[in-house]
């Protein structure tokens, strides 16, 4: 039993599709993940364990994100994709993103093979922000109706919550959600947090400021002037690029107490969470992020911090049930949100439970193991 997943990152590793192949390939089948290396930085074939394997599509030259370069190249990695699945002959294609579904479905529906859908968030909506002008317009116009038919065509749909479920239930009769959960072992050890001479914020994911980059430097330069001795820890990638120009120029006076790590690796993941003291979520409100819930809210919760995350009714919800944080406006000033630190850093105790309400919500109910069976029965099902 053979699955090849389609991925048009370069896989370092993307920790769903990690996730996912880990837990297939327990469950027995064997795994091939076919992805885009579209810089040549990592080695062309790989092996992750006995049944796993990554081969990197290195032939097409391209940039990450979304305009008129990385459309063209598309078709060139899709058609390079069907070369490798044709040498694989894989039983089932799982497509990560709507960006390999078009090479997934193409190939499997002409070799009446069963392709799968992982639909990790609504790709037009995630895509809108960065198409500009008339060109743009027309391209999601393009994309939205190009993933209806992708999502109509396709034998099943994963996703990651209800909202995005019931969307695509209206396309597709068969749909599971699999939830972006860690899993229970990064929650296994309480963290001992508030307990050190530092206050360390931790953000982790992609930095911008439509993410909170520039709030969390005002929010650092808040509580260095309250005399609290906070330093803030960035973990991932600017993105796009020219973002890290910006932040850095608007941090001075700061740079003794931002530490920029890029990107860590997903085993690296459980020790940095153990390093900090507070997890901060704080998105701005574009359409985007107010519908999602963001993976690395759960990791926090694992990892035992408690969470400072946006209001919104995604976020609310999962935040105001596990009681493992505080919510708040993203738009409000930093003093505000300074404040709230502040009360934690007098009464360590409120944080502390927080963060152990989080962990303790991630053993019992957000966990990866809680939710990966489906994935493998639906997978079965289709090699029946």
């Amino acid at each position: 039993m053979h699955i090849a997943m389609l991925l048009s990152n370069a896989f370092r590793p993307d920790p769903r599709v990690y996730k996912e192949a880990q837990s297939l390939s327990e469950a027995g089948f064997n795994i091939t993940i076919i992805c885009w290396d579209r810089r040549r930085e990592f080695p062309h074939e790989e092996d992750l364990s006995p049944n796993i394997k990554i081969i990197r599509v290195q032939n097409v030259s391209s940039s990450y994100g979304i305009g008129a370069r990385q459309i063209l190249a598309l078709p060139l990695f899709w058609h390079a994709v069907s070369h490798i699945l044709n040498t694989l002959k894989p039983s089932l294609i799982h497509c990560h993103d709507f960006d390999t579904l078009p090479a997934g479905l193409i190939w499997g529906k002409w070799h009446h093979k069963p392709v799968v859908y992982d639909a990790h968030e609504y790709y037009a909506d995630l895509v809108r922000p960065r198409l500009r002008g008339v060109f743009g317009k027309a391209l999601y116009i393009m994309i939205r109706l190009a993933e209806k038919l992708g999502a109509r065509t396709a034998d099943a749909i994963v996703t990651v919550d209800e909202k995005l479920a019931k969307y695509y239930s209206s396309l597709n009769q068969r749909v599971l959600i699999l939830g972006h959960y860690p899993p229970k072992i990064m929650a296994v050890t309480n963290n001992p947090i508030f307990t050190g001479p530092d206050l360390t914020l931790l953000y982790a994911g992609r930095i911008s400021r439509d993410r909170g980059s520039t709030l969390y430097m005002e929010l650092l330069r808040k509580l260095r002037e309250l005399t609290i001795p906070a330093r803030l820890v960035l973990a991932g990638t600017f993105t796009p690029s020219n973002e890290e120009g910006v932040f850095w120029q608007n941090a001075h006076g700061l740079e003794n107490y931002i530490e920029f790590r890029a990107w860590v690796p997903f085993q690296q993941m459980t020790a940095l969470y153990r390093s900090a003291d507070i997890g901060l979520s704080i998105l701005m409100p574009e359409p985007r992020y107010v519908a999602a819930v963001p993976i690395k809210l759960f990791e926090y919760m694992a990892g035992g911090l408690p969470v400072l995350a946006s209001d919104f009714s995604s976020i609310s919800s999962i935040i105001s049930t596990a009681r493992c944080g505080v919510l708040v406006d993203p738009l409000s000033q930093p003093a505000e949100i300074a404040a709230i630190i502040e009360k934690w850093w007098n009464d360590p105790a409120i944080p502390r439970l927080f963060g152990e309400n989080g962990r303790q919500a991630v053993l019992q109910k957000y966990n990866w193991e809680n939710e990966v069976s489906q994935l493998t029965e639906l997978e079965h099902q289709f090699m029946t």
